[in-house]
């Protein structure tokens, strides 16, 4: 007669029993479908925007937020991708926004871009008394070499409850707002 063991299945309840809630994942993109496009033409002005860059600590898919010199990580939400590609993202879409008659991309293509957008975040910070703050510079690099190369920088700031994980979404999403308001499309 053949035994069985209830060992391992009594292990799994068990373990199934002691599981956390599930985590939330979070973007930093502002809407899950993109209104209709109106036609760009036959030689539209095309932007590329690179992946943002911006310290190693930060560019993780925690959210996490400032106390002091420690950077607490939510034990609920998580980015749904590292946090670089979800600024891109973002600022991808509010820069096209402001450009309907532009084809605005962060992702390949085939032909040179009309312009080409770096972006470099040093600090990008949310403390737990709510106040988020971003440091970046940023380069516009025209095609045409005859245009000269546009460079700045910013400092953006932007107060707001951080009680929980989509409180500190929320706020972020504010100053990288603030940030893609700050580029200057277009030439001089």
């Amino acid at each position: 007669m053949k035994r069985i063991s209830f060992l391992p299945w009594v292990a799994a309840l068990l373990l199934a029993s002691c599981a956390s809630p599930p985590l939330s994942l979070y973007t930093l993109g502002t809407s899950p479908a993109a209104p209709e496009a109106a036609p760009l033409g036959s030689h539209p002005m095309v932007i590329t925007v690179a992946r943002v860059t911006m310290p190693d600590e930060l560019d993780t898919e925690d959210l996490v937020v400032r106390d002091g010199s420690t950077l607490r990580r939510s034990t609920k939400g998580r980015w749904a991708s590292r946090m670089s590609l979800g600024i891109t993202d973002r600022l991808t879409q509010r820069l096209a926004e402001r450009r309907p008659d532009a084809l605005v991309t962060d992702r390949p293509l085939a032909d040179t871009p009309t312009d080409r957008i770096q972006v470099n975040i040093g600090r990008l910070d949310v403390t737990a008394a709510g106040t988020a703050t971003l440091d970046a510079d940023w380069v516009i690099v025209p095609r045409d070499p005859k245009i000269p190369t546009r460079r700045d920088r910013g400092h953006f700031t932007a107060t707001g409850p951080v009680a929980n994980d989509a409180d500190v979404v929320a706020l972020l999403g504010k100053v990288l707002d603030q940030l893609a308001a700050a580029i200057q499309l277009g030439r001089p």
